[in-house]
């Protein structure tokens, strides 16, 4: 099945992606309607009991609401959010334990 045109400009190459970059804006807020999983819903619970979070920082509050989400699974559910444009980069950066820089993340809406 084709999801993209052959030249890769018009169209996103991820399946999961519901929307082109020059739809109408009619079709992102309804890509926005779409009913989230599980996994996403307790995700956005963890972002509105603390704001800003790296991934270290959501996979502990995730732990701390007593939710069953791995590791693995809570990075994979906030790129998910991202791409929904649910959460998005806060435009700071935190060190991790091993002292490098990573992305803060927020809730967009």
């Amino acid at each position: 099945m084709m999801l993209w045109a052959e030249d890769n400009s018009r169209y996103y190459k991820d399946p999961r992606k519901m929307t082109r970059w020059d739809d109408p804006v009619t079709s992102f807020l309804a890509a926005k309607s779409v009913d989230l999983t599980k996994g996403q819903k307790k995700v956005i619970a963890a972002f509105r009991m603390q704001r800003g979070m790296t991934d270290d920082q959501l996979i502990a509050q995730v732990a701390k609401n007593g939710d069953k989400l791995s590791p693995s699974g809570c990075r994979s559910r906030r790129k998910e959010l991202v791409e929904l444009g649910i959460l998005r980069d806060s435009g700071h950066k935190q060190k991790t334990v091993s002292g490098r820089l990573t992305t803060v993340w927020e809730l967009a809406v």
